[in-house]
């Protein structure tokens, strides 16, 4: 083979080289962002799960004031009766 030929074959397995470099680099970055990911997918699974708990409590407490002031206003509105009642005369 000749000198000439030899030195362009060097040349392209330099630059293969360099490409595969580059590739394990991006590998190395694309590897970390989909572990951030999946971090982040947990995270986000997890302050939903809390905020549905936090909904089902709400809509519990939302129905059980609802029963107190139905309550509050049945008895305010006897007591106005009451009193009318007792004003009367």
């Amino acid at each position: 083979m000749d000198d000439a030929r030899l030195g362009r074959l060097e040349v392209k397995l330099d630059r293969l080289a360099e490409a595969m470099t580059k590739l394990v680099a991006h590998e190395a970055v694309m590897e970390n962002l989909i572990n951030h990911n999946s971090t982040q997918d947990s995270r986000l699974n997890k302050h939903s799960l809390e905020i549905d708990e936090h909904s089902i409590k709400l809509a519990v407490v939302a129905r059980s004031s609802g029963a107190n002031e139905w309550f509050v206003r049945l008895l305010i509105a006897a007591l106005v009766t009451g009193a009318a009642f007792m004003l009367r005369t």
